[in-house]
């Protein structure tokens, strides 16, 4: 099996049942005006030397995204993860970590929005953890503040 960052390796590391820590990754190591990307993610294991990775992530591009609530590993290289800004959401048990994925799958987004991008599914869905206790409100402010995260804007 060739090793590589579009294969799905889930099925080979899956999640499992030790807590674990939670990031937010935001593109690169500042806000420079342009679209951000932004992904929530977990360490489920490596394979060799490089980190599996789950992510929780909105993806595409303005008018065309999409969020695919099947469970997503991917190998990332640790250098690559170094050179974004991650913000530590906190160590989450395994169910915390069923019940952000259910959150993720219920948060609204229009595939076809120029608009209404990742950062701003990313801000709805970490509000909802807020509203779980999943998350502190400091910890949203934090993120919502130097990454940024726009506010919902309606679709034209």
């Amino acid at each position: 099996m060739p090793i590589g960052t579009s294969v799905n390796y889930y099925n080979f590391i899956p999640d499992d049942d030790t807590d674990k820590d939670v990031y937010m990754q935001a593109h690169g190591t500042s806000f420079d005006g342009r679209e951000r990307h932004v992904v929530i993610h977990w360490k489920n294991g490596r394979l060799g030397d490089s980190p599996v990775t789950q992510l929780v992530q909105l993806s595409g591009i303005r008018g065309n995204f999409s969020y695919d609530s099947l469970p997503i590993a991917k190998i990332r290289n640790a250098a690559t993860m170094d050179s974004h800004t991650q913000y530590y959401l906190g160590t989450f048990t395994r169910e915390e970590r069923k019940l952000l994925l259910e959150l993720a799958k219920d948060i609204e987004y229009e595939s076809t929005s120029t608009i209404n991008g990742c950062r701003v599914w990313m801000r709805d869905l970490l509000l909802a953890m807020v509203n779980k206790d999943l998350i502190s409100e400091e910890t949203f402010d934090q993120i919502e503040e130097n990454v940024p995260l726009p506010e919902r804007q309606p679709e034209q």
